[in-house]
């Protein structure tokens, strides 16, 4: 076995190796997984479908690239190690073992599963952690080898019935805790994301299940991992950029020209799931709900897609979902190309209409799913609580949808300025 070398696990069974070192990664599926699921199964990424060739692409480095955290936490990390910000690899064998999904990649001769490797926290210990982030002053006996991508600072712990654990190496995190960034340009941002999953799911959308905490001196929100099951075992998931052998930095669609990426996602999952058709329906409510609320971070690293072990793809919950173009007017990126719209404040109900048709939906059926979406979640907005600071999106939201089903564009703000 190659000093270059770490074993790749799916929910605990090795599947492959990955070699190589910095930017330079290769992957190969053994000859058992091949032999089990057959050439061109999904069973870890859609750019990845099992093959007994080497992949050697990009595609490699930007799928085990985007489950490693981003910016100032992945800078910390890496120095904390002795490695460059981009050693994938080197970052990998540090913080591999427990990663988004159901994948961990491990040197070789470790286990994937530790008993006992989840240690108890007291509370102190926890609100220590959490008001230290993105720092991490952790307890000298706690090591990270956890890792989840996104550029917010965030702690993955486990939740036992006994309280908080430190999720040891091969122990399952079930909780990811984000305090409120210390800088940020847009005010309120994890109040206004947990109010908007409570919309989310009132208006009968897939969300992830979170809630606000003080941690010490620090609010903080503790959202639900929904790829781990409550038996505590994991469920696999990729995000959009992994799916379309994308990296990380290219979150954000950069052109407005056709195919849109959302098409070409859809091209690429649409084989492989149960019903196409509600596949479609299920994305397109998803982007009617972001564009409802104002949400200018709902990019390819924010929509995420469940990966079954029979190859079944499925769409993602919605989680990282935030009004953000309401607190903050710069904040206008839709994330995604939407019928060849990029900014949030031109995009109309048509453009969701004509980019579901763009992914092979009937005209009235696209229509239908988007007005449908943008009713719902009006009325769950205007129900849905807000803080205080935070309740003019129960008034605004529902009027953001008036206006889009009037024909028009959604507006930012309550009282409109003259033009």
């Amino acid at each position: 076995m190659s000093r270059k070398a770490l074993d790749v696990y799916l929910r605990g069974m090795r599947i492959g190796e990955l070699k190589g070192s910095g930017l330079r990664l290769s992957f190969q599926y053994d000859r058992r997984t091949l032999a089990e699921y057959g050439a061109g199964s999904i069973v870890l990424s859609l750019s990845m479908p099992v093959s007994r060739n080497q992949f050697d692409g990009p595609e490699v480095y930007n799928y085990f690239d985007g489950l490693l955290p981003e910016g100032q936490v992945r800078s910390h990390i890496a120095k904390e190690n002795g490695l460059a910000t981009p050693d994938a690899f080197g970052l990998l064998r540090v913080l591999g073992a427990d990663c988004a999904g159901a994948v961990q990649i491990l040197p070789p001769g470790d286990s994937p599963d530790v008993p006992g490797a989840a240690k108890p926290m007291a509370d102190d210990e926890v609100s220590s952690v959490v008001e230290s982030l993105p720092t991490w002053d952790l307890p000298a006996d706690f090591l990270i080898t956890a890792s989840l991508g996104g550029v917010q600072s965030k702690v993955l712990l486990t939740r036992e019935e006994s309280g908080w654990a430190w999720p040891g190496r091969g122990a399952v995190s079930t909780h990811i805790i984000k305090p409120e960034p210390l800088e940020s340009t847009i005010p309120d941002l994890l109040t206004s994301e947990d109010w908007a999953l409570r919309t989310a799911a009132a208006a009968g959308l897939p969300a992830a299940t979170a809630h606000l905490q003080m941690f010490g001196s620090r609010q903080a929100i503790v959202v639900d991992r929904f790829d781990r099951a409550p038996n505590g075992s994991r469920l696999h998931q990729e995000d959009f950029t992994q799916a379309l052998a994308l990296a990380s930095e290219a979150k954000y669609e950069g052109t407005a020209a056709p195919p849109s990426r959302l098409t070409r996602l859809v091209s690429a999952a649409a084989p492989h799931t149960r019903d196409d058709d509600v596949f479609r329906r299920d994305l397109l409510k998803a982007v009617a709900f972001n564009l409802a609320i104002g949400n200018g971070d709902a990019h390819s690293k924010n929509y995420s897609l469940v990966l079954r072990d029979g190859g079944e793809v499925l769409l993602a919950p919605l989680y990282d979902v935030a009004p953000t173009l309401l607190l903050y007017a710069p904040s206008n990126n839709a994330g995604h190309a939407v019928s060849g719209q990029i900014r949030l404040g031109y995009i109309t109900l048509e453009h969701l209409v004509r980019e579901g048709t763009a992914w092979g939906m009937e005209e009235d059926d696209a229509r239908h799913t988007a007005v449908s979406a943008l009713e719902a979640t009006a009325a769950a907005a205007s129900a849905t609580h807000a803080a205080e600071g935070l309740r003019f999106l129960m008034e605004l939201v529902p009027a953001r949808v008036n206006d889009l089903l009037g024909g028009g564009t959604a507006r930012r703000a309550l009282r409109q300025e003259p033009a």
